[in-house]
């Protein structure tokens, strides 16, 4: 399993997915909301998918758009500022709460220790250019 994909089944898991939920309902393992017109949603803000592979590749693109710089976020931002874009808490979310469930989870499926100060280059494995 990847890092990207470890993050993203954390992220299923705390997000609730089992049969039923909300996740579960709209095939949508990250509770994703719409970012642009057009892109079904449930009424209440939260995007509906055809198929729970629509919903995966869907969150796998979201997490990498944001590794990506969207969002303000860079290599050397820390997990937490990604749970601070990604979850918050002007959405009645707990960043920290989710932040810590994620980088346990991470930490026991990819077998290092990962942390809420864990940088996004640190946590995908990739070298900062300017690195010897």
């Amino acid at each position: 399993m990847t890092p990207t994909e470890a993050l993203a089944d954390s992220i299923m898991t705390f997000e609730g997915w089992k049969q039923g939920s909300r996740s579960w309902r709209n095939r949508n393992p990250g509770n994703l909301r719409p970012f642009k017109s057009g892109q079904e949603d449930d009424g209440d803000g939260y995007r509906v998918f055809a198929s729970l592979a629509e919903g995966w590749q869907a969150l796998l693109d979201d997490l990498n758009s944001k590794f990506g710089g969207s969002h303000g976020l860079t290599p050397t931002s820390p997990l937490i500022d990604l749970f601070n874009v990604y979850a918050p808490a002007g959405d009645a979310n707990n960043p920290s709460a989710y932040t810590t469930f994620v980088c346990t989870r991470c930490s026991s499926i990819l077998g290092r220790t990962i942390t809420p100060t864990t940088t996004l280059e640190d946590y995908l494995g990739k070298v900062s250019p300017d690195v010897a």
